[in-house]
């Protein structure tokens, strides 16, 4: 409930963090890091969709493997360890694992733990069980126009072959299976991410709409219906100018972090071009009334964060463009402390949130750069369409939509003639059958 105050933000939940002390970083290579600092769980990652991006690409800086290589979690997580969550990371995630995540449709562990909206109620543990079942019932998204002559037996021996390689590939990594349930042990519940992206376009499929798991399954169902993380598994490189080679899956990592509620109107993105800030914008697109009178405080905080913090002489961080998120709970307390969240590319990938990549392009570095809030009517605006909404639909559909009349007619040629097809496999099976009784 907000403040009647509009001087204070809402209750951050900081008190949750009290008495936490130190934070682990696990790494599965076998090397392991203590340092004090505060817990937060982040629903903050970059990447929009990049079927979203249309940005002239040579406006941008020139993008190399090496800067998003950067920004991968494992890179910056122990430079700034007294100012990030608490996270374990695995690494490498082994080969079986990866397969996992790269195959099609969405399976799960067969022995995995209930997952986490199982114990809600028989409504949702249905809702949840009909949407799996069609994602393996329903016809393929790659529509093909070829004539199909396969004998139906071989088909049906051909579908149950490919259900048995999907079950073996669910059953390939048990020793990471066992080490993120002892994870999820010690953390309690926790939200995963990869090296760049966190499965937040898929929380819908979720009954909670958030990125928070109590067990395996619930991360593995995150992880096999985002598209996010497909950006990472081969597309993460694609807009540089060096190598667009994919990682190899030795060099694929999983993050999870510990899962704590906090404040989303604390939470702010900066935009650093040439190793300065140009712009700052609030991370929600909701609006509180009470952010405008401490701008200028924000503004304070977050700039001189970077410069004490990201742009410390000792630091070995040396990337000149890129994006940031923090987080910051109470910014009205005496000592006010400014968390980070994330780094992400300066690349059209990233989300520039209340600012348009034209405007970000043509920003010059300032003394006081813009802290963007959102106003009344785009709070307004944000209820009207629900984010990732394009994720929860087949991909199909979306590349028919952004095509215009021309691509949604030609998808409407293709279905009709798929299930053209559908029916007179079922007629020629009927009369098989009839054959076979009157003999």
């Amino acid at each position: 409930m907000m403040s009647n105050d509009p001087l204070t933000p809402p209750d951050s939940g900081e008190e949750d963090f009290d008495g936490i002390d130190f934070t682990e970083f696990s790494v599965t290579d076998g090397t392991t890091e203590t340092d004090p600092q505060l817990q937060i769980p982040s629903t903050i990652e970059h990447q929009n969709s990049p079927s979203q991006s249309q940005n002239n690409l040579n406006e941008f800086p020139q993008l190399l493997r090496k800067d998003i290589l950067a920004c991968q979690f494992s890179s910056w997580h122990t430079l700034f360890k007294k100012h990030i969550p608490k996270a374990t990371v695995f690494k490498p995630l082994g080969e079986g694992f990866v397969k996992y995540l790269n195959s099609d449709g969405i399976f799960l562990p067969s022995d995995g733990d209930g997952a986490e909206w199982s114990s809600d109620s028989e409504h949702e543990s249905s809702r949840i069980t009909e949407i799996l079942e069609s994602e393996t019932t329903d016809p393929p998204s790659n529509i093909s126009t070829s004539g199909d002559n396969t004998d139906p037996q071989d088909t049906e021996q051909s579908e149950w072959s490919d259900e048995d390689s999907d079950n073996d590939l669910a059953e390939s990594f048990p020793e990471l299976d066992q080490k993120i349930r002892d994870i999820i042990g010690n953390y309690g519940s926790v939200m995963p991410k990869l090296n760049w992206s966190s499965p937040r376009d898929a929380t819908w499929i979720t009954t909670t709409n958030t990125l928070k798991c109590v067990t395996p399954n619930d991360i593995y169902l995150l992880l096999k219906a985002s598209d996010f993380i497909t950006h990472d598994l081969n597309h993460a490189f694609d807009n540089c100018i060096d190598n667009k080679t994919p990682l190899e899956w030795s060099q694929l990592e999983l993050v999870l972090k510990k899962w704590i509620e906090f404040n989303p109107s604390m939470e702010f993105r900066a935009f650093v071009r040439n190793r300065s800030i140009i712009a700052i914008s609030q991370r929600s697109s909701a609006y509180f009334d009470f952010l405008l009178p401490i701008r200028s405080l924000l503004l304070c905080l977050i700039s001189s964060f970077f410069t004490t913090v990201l742009q410390n002489p000792e630091s070995t961080f040396s990337l000149d463009n890129f994006v940031f998120d923090v987080y910051i709970p109470k910014p009205q307390t005496e000592n006010p402390k400014v968390w980070l969240v994330d780094i992400n590319p300066f690349s059209p990938t990233t989300d520039s949130l209340l600012f348009s990549w034209q405007e970000l392009l043509h920003l010059s570095p300032t003394s006081d750069p813009e802290l963007r809030l959102a106003t009344a009517e785009d709070g307004i605006h944000s209820f009207s369409t629900k984010p990732f909404s394009e994720s929860m639909v087949p991909s199909d559909v979306v590349d028919a939509s952004i095509k215009g009349g021309v691509g949604i007619a030609e998808f409407a040629k293709k279905w009709k003639e798929m299930l053209q097809k559908q029916e007179s496999g079922v007629e020629a099976d009927d009369v098989g059958n009839d054959a076979d009784d009157e003999m």
